[in-house]
């Protein structure tokens, strides 16, 4: 049932908002232990003869850096190859399929253990294997079956879905490779560290990291233009993640080491990696510039799942955005004006670098039509006298009212193949940055605050009371999004949101619908998902009108950057049918666009276009809701008669 408003208000009040927490010790590792070393799966332990891999593993006490040098050390256990530096993530099983494995591993640890996910393999193993304190197993098993998998380990009594703090860093990637497939891939182990405390002034401590670290300490990917590159993502973790390239779509070809075939692979730029699940995709980077692969759960990659602390000084963090990834330093004045006013982006965040192939131009702006977008405060606009953060299109020659927002913002209409200029204007006393979600555009005006770019053309944001032009032209007719991308969590809650339509011509709006959920209110807490929502801006949208024995096309738009959102369409007595047609703007193979229940689960980032037919007039309703937990909002879809 949807939140009653009332009850909102009441959470609202008796809560200070977006609270600042105090810093609790954190637990501090052993200073004899070993020191973890972040390991980049780019190597296969073990000895491999004639298809059997003889590995010896050891479970060891760790101290661990997730993020700078300087940054807090924290305890673990960890995966260590025999004779060899404890890492996080593990050692990696790298083998050709129908590999037979001798696997010995010790624990010298003091605490008793399982191990799990050797089974998951393909190996005719129980689900978990006990390892006493000191204790050793050895175990063979053959590998028959190709995919991408992880092993890991955890505290006895626990499974690999309820590790915390100490056992949470043992895992390891296991990729068995069909004959001839290539192994030239990036493979990014996503884990995080989680320290709860029982003060309930700070509820918990995190870490998220991607092979062992947390942006910006994250390697540097360098790729060359047009050079397909493949990755495979693994979760380790008992909650998805939406994961967002920019500048490009990727082509899934696995999900959880179920091929998708040919037929049915789709393009996206965002997609949802399952809990403790793994995809593997490819994409042709035919743009130069700077880039980011992200997940798209704001608080995966803001400050929230960092160690550190409060957020560093906006001119150190934009130079130690820049020295972490070996581009030229900032000079202080150089910093400061490309640093960002909050935070940069911490966490599951890989930086990608694409060089230009030689003599590469970019596109022609020319002709180019002039749009101009304000970013605007409104006080008192949202729950308990909140004020909403969001954007108004100017409509000719007269400049929108101040002080005023459109939630979600007005719809982009853009033309494929068309340079489009947009004058961001940004009308607050701080600084703010806006993402074209999905477009494939040039870099520069990507939207990214001290990374967007290429060479000595480098964005920074928008400033206070400044203006930025963002010039690009879409490629693509389909369904995206523009959206805060400094500060984010907190402007994209309170409305900085909206849709892009890329059509070839005007839409017929009796037949083409627009359906955007987003966030509607503030975070009450720095460390918890926000219970607010919006769809279409309201807690009570307005019906969706439909005419009966036409063909609609419903385009879903999801940027609550809190929660992953479902939605079912149904009658008073069951879910009805519809056929989709496109996701994140890429048109569906053929394969794909038949008839199924009305029903779809959507991370934030991602769009998705349905068609709907109903011959007769009737009532439906599309349930909104979290995906889990929190908030469900009816959208009512009225289907009348023919006139």
């Amino acid at each position: 049932m949807p939140v009653p408003i009332v009850a909102l208000l009441t959470v609202a009040l008796q809560t200070q908002l977006v609270a600042p927490l105090p810093r609790v010790p954190l637990p501090r590792p052993d200073p004899t232990a070993a020191v973890a070393t972040a390991h980049d799966n780019r190597t296969a332990a073990g000895r491999l003869r004639a298809q059997v891999l003889t590995l010896d593993l050891d479970v060891v006490k760790s101290r661990w850096r997730a993020e700078g040098p300087e940054d807090p050390e924290v305890p673990i256990l960890a995966f260590a190859e025999r004779g060899g530096a404890p890492l996080v993530p593990g050692p990696m099983l790298r083998v050709p399929q129908g590999t037979e494995v001798r696997l010995r591993i010790r624990n010298r640890s003091d605490s008793a253990l399982v191990i799990g996910g050797l089974r998951a393999a393909g190996a005719a193993l129980p689900d978990t294997l006990p390892l006493a304190a000191g204790g050793e197993r050895e175990v063979r098993f053959r590998l028959d079956s190709a995919g991408t998998w992880y092993y890991w380990g955890a505290l006895a009594g626990t499974t690999d879905v309820d590790r915390l703090w100490l056992d949470s860093q043992l895992n390891g990637v296991i990729v068995v490779d069909r004959p001839g497939a290539r192994t030239d891939d990036h493979i990014w182990l996503m884990s995080e560290w989680f320290h709860p405390y029982t003060d309930r002034r700070q509820p918990f401590e995190v870490v998220s990291v991607i092979n062992g670290k947390a942006f910006p300490h994250t390697p540097l990917l360098r790729l060359t233009q047009d050079d397909s590159v493949r990755f495979r993502v693994v979760n380790t973790m008992p909650f998805p993640h939406p994961m967002h390239l920019h500048g490009f779509y990727y082509r899934i070809e696995e999900v959880n080491n179920k091929r998708v075939t040919l037929a049915e692979q789709t393009l996206t730029n965002t997609d949802l990696v399952s809990a403790s699940g793994s995809e593997v995709f490819s994409f042709l980077p035919s743009t130069p510039g700077n880039w980011v692969f992200h997940c798209h759960f704001a608080f995966h990659v803001d400050e929230t799942t960092s160690l550190v602390g409060a957020p560093r000084d906006s001119a150190e963090a934009a130079a130690l955005a820049h020295a972490s990834h070996g581009l030229t330093p900032l000079t202080p004045a150089s910093a400061v004006a490309h640093a960002p006013a909050e935070h940069s982006m911490r966490g599951l965040v890989i930086a990608i670098t694409v060089e230009p192939r030689p003599n590469y131009v970019a596109p022609s702006m020319a002709g180019a039509r002039t749009m101009h977008l304000y970013v605007q405060r409104e006080p008192n606009r949202l729950v308990a006298g909140v004020p909403a953060v969001g954007f108004m299109l100017q409509r000719g020659d007269s400049v929108p009212p101040a002080n005023r927002v459109r939630i979600p913002g007005p719809p982009l209409e853009l033309e494929r193949g068309k340079p489009v200029r947009i004058v961001v204007h940004n009308t607050m006393d701080e600084p703010t940055s806006v993402h074209w979600h999905g477009l494939e555009i040039e870099s520069y005006p990507d939207g990214v605050p001290n990374w967007s770019g290429l060479g000595n053309r480098m964005y920074g944001q928008v400033a206070a009371r400044d203006s930025f032009v963002a010039e690009f032209i879409p490629p693509r007719s389909g369904t995206y999004l523009y959206h805060s991308h400094l500060n984010d969590r907190a402007h994209i809650l309170s409305g900085m949101y909206g849709a892009i339509l890329v059509t070839d011509g005007p839409r017929d709006l009796t037949r083409d619908h627009l359906i955007v959920t987003g966030g509607g209110g503030p975070a009450v807490n720095a460390k918890s998902e926000s219970p607010y929502a919006y769809v279409n801006g309201s807690r009570g949208p307005a019906p969706l009108r439909l005419t009966a024995g036409e063909t609609h096309r419903l385009r879903f738009v999801s940027i609550h950057p809190d929660w992953a959102v479902s939605y079912t369409m149904r009658s008073d007595s069951a879910v009805v049918r519809w056929t989709p047609i496109a996701k994140d703007g890429a048109d569906l193979p053929d394969a794909l666009r038949t008839p199924r229940l009305a029903r779809v689960v959507m991370g934030p980032g991602e769009t998705a276009d349905f068609e709907f037919f109903s011959a007769t007039p009737g009532r439906y309703v599309i349930d909104v809701a979290s995906d889990g937990a929190g908030w469900q909002i009816p959208l009512v879809v009225l289907v009348e008669a023919r006139r």
